[in-house]
């Protein structure tokens, strides 16, 4: 096996442990959460969190990811991006602070000002370790990040359970999120060796500038795009709607975080590694694709299945509402798993201008969807987003695929074993919960559909999608043999 596959099977084996361990711990914090918490608790803080995200975006100004990209890099560089990251963070923990009342103001919620000024605390702390992430992740570290995200994880799952125990309602979800930033932030320098020099040139800073800002501007777009039915829920049905709605995108958000970082984390390094070559660059793009639909597809069709039981028995019947948003949503999340890996190959070519210009018109397109579906309240805005995402389809994969000289139809056919047997396994599932006696309790009845439709998916996928199941074996890293074999 070639140097470069055998840190990329390595880089996607711990970033999935880092994934499963992580992701893991947060679906199971969130259902103790949401269990002694009141659905406005979590309304509030996702108020803030839209904020937060968007702030975010401007965070490192694209220069994490200009670093991995980059094939040389100087100290000079790297030491002057550290202290932009740095005055940024601080300059955006103090406006956040003083325009907070603003935002009160905007959702006519006032519990939200303080909310949001605790978090942004969070960006002074995360500036100082922007840099440290962006050289683990460039030289394929993923088994350091993956025990110290895991740990970081934990230890903020225990400080946010402890105090919902205590009776600090909202704030158990905001010591949550500071906590876990700030012990992640500390294990990334005894992580990485590297450290900032005291000296800053901001002509080297400039010649990544390029590169940067066109993602920088993607990401602002895309980010207003994917959040601005937070803030039409929440300015215009408030808290507890919108705490609906956000825990529906979070279960769906685990598969994509789950999956798609994993393996996407891993494939920007390495397909930028081969960014001249537009046949290997095509051929490891579609095994990811497919990789990843192999596990997601079935994941978003069985939730469209299963979401009542799911909701019911691991949230409560207070989160209700949250069943037909899950439903509605499942197909959206079935596309965005393989959507979310097309930016890999913009920012890979080096064509951030290309992914700028994407995102204004996908973005502009997407926020008038939402408005129009807002008039029908939260389900309105699920429906929305679903027609908008399945309108984007096509020309979200087609632009970028010009880069590489590849075609829709060859993802299409390269995905097509999944997506039927998904289908298929969601039939079964549907005419199962027929037969079920009425008087089984939703735990049993629950795991028993779990079990056949994960039995039935297996049976199907080893039938007639062999060769993507042994792909995503060595993937896994767990091919032993394989790993350690030649090529």
């Amino acid at each position: 096996m070639t140097a470069l596959r055998q840190k990329a099977v390595s880089g996607i084996k711990w970033s999935a442990i880092s994934q499963a361990g992580r992701q893991g711990t947060q679906l199971l914090t969130m259902i103790i959460l949401a269990r002694l918490l009141a659905p406005s608790d979590f309304g509030l803080v996702e108020m803030a969190m839209v904020v937060i995200g968007f702030v975010g975006i401007f965070k490192d100004l694209g220069t994490a990811a200009a670093i991995i990209q980059r094939k040389e890099l100087s100290e000079t560089l790297l030491s002057s991006i550290f202290w932009v990251n740095v005055c940024f963070g601080s300059l955006a923990m103090i406006l956040l602070f003083l325009f907070a009342p603003l935002v009160g103001l905007f959702y006519r919620e006032v519990r939200v000002v303080v909310v949001l000024q605790v978090l942004s605390i969070s960006f002074f702390i995360s500036g100082l370790g922007i840099l440290h992430q962006a050289l683990l992740e460039r030289t394929l570290s993923f088994s350091s990040l993956a025990k110290l995200e895991a740990i970081s994880v934990f230890v903020g799952a225990i400080l946010g359970i402890g105090l919902a125990f205590a009776h600090a309602g909202v704030w158990s979800l905001v010591f949550q999120s500071l906590v876990t930033v700030s012990v992640a932030t500390i294990l990334l320098w005894l992580s990485s060796s590297w450290r900032p020099q005291w000296f800053f040139r901001w002509s080297e800073v400039k010649t990544i500038s390029s590169f940067s800002l066109n993602l920088t501007g993607f990401s602002i777009f895309n980010y207003f795009a994917r959040n601005v039915d937070y803030l039409l829920i929440g300015r215009y049905l408030g808290a507890q709607e919108l705490g609906y709605y956000a825990l529906a995108y979070r279960i769906l958000l685990f598969p994509l975080q789950n999956i798609s970082a994993v393996i996407g984390r891993v494939m920007y390094p390495v397909l930028s590694s081969i960014q001249d070559d537009n046949k290997r660059f095509s051929s490891a793009y579609l095994k990811v694709a497919a990789s990843i639909s192999l596990v997601s597809f079935p994941l978003m069709m069985g939730a469209l299945a299963l979401a009542k039981p799911v909701i019911l028995v691991f949230f409560g019947e207070k989160w209700q509402p949250v069943i037909l948003l899950v439903m509605i949503l499942a197909p959206v999340g079935l596309m965005q798993s393989i959507g979310t890996t097309v930016g890999a190959i913009y920012q890979a070519k080096g064509r951030t201008d290309w992914m700028f210009r994407w995102g204004i018109g996908s973005g502009t397109f997407v926020v008038i969807a939402f408005i129009i579906g807002l008039r029908w309240g939260i389900v309105g805005v699920a429906v929305a987003y679903a027609i908008a995402s399945f309108v984007l389809l096509y020309p979200s994969f087609s632009i970028p695929f010009r880069l590489l000289d590849l075609k829709f139809f060859e993802l299409l056919k390269i995905l097509r074993p999944s997506f039927i047997n998904s289908s298929l396994m969601l039939v079964v599932l549907i005419v199962f919960k027929t037969i079920l006696p009425s008087w089984m309790s939703d735990v049993v009845a629950l795991a028993l559909s779990m079990s056949v439709g994960v039995t039935f998916y297996s049976m199907a996928s080893w039938l007639t999608n062999q060769d993507q199941l042994k792909e995503l074996w060595e993937a896994s890293g767990l091919n032993r043999t394989k790993l350690h074999g030649t090529e």
